[in-house]
């Protein structure tokens, strides 16, 4: 029953998702009753599934990166489930929005260097000869 071809919030699975646009693309959506809208697409790197940009996330995004979806190529995003008012007025339905922040990349801890340099000698007391 779901389209398998676009991520909707059950792919989520209630979580936050830090995604990176690989690029967005114009398509043709055909809505209920056989209506063609025209939204665009994002592919992200690494994944399967495309996620069809509506009004609210498309200038979510916007605010994050600038208007030009071509810009869009390369920056991230963070998906997560919510609720929205159906289209038709007859319930709330899940939805995915985009968190409103640039995503902070998470920084490994530096690892230390390795020295090739040969350890220190061990110190010795005074008048002892070895």
């Amino acid at each position: 029953m779901f389209d398998r071809e676009y991520i909707g919030a059950w792919d989520l699975e209630g979580r936050d998702v830090t995604v990176t646009i690989e690029r967005a693309v114009g398509g043709e959506i055909i809505g209920e009753k056989g209506r063609k809208d025209k939204k665009p697409i994002l592919h992200f790197v690494g994944k399967e599934k495309t996620m069809i940009v509506n009004r609210t996330n498309g200038k979510t995004i916007a605010t994050l990166y600038g208007p030009k979806v071509e810009d869009w190529k390369g920056k991230r995003i963070t998906l997560y489930p919510s609720m929205t008012r159906a289209p038709d007025g007859s319930g709330d339905v899940e939805c995915i929005r985009i968190r409103p922040a640039v995503p902070k990349i998470a920084v490994k801890p530096p690892t230390p260097e390795l020295s090739t340099a040969p350890p220190p000698e061990p110190e010795r007391e005074p008048g002892s000869d070895g």
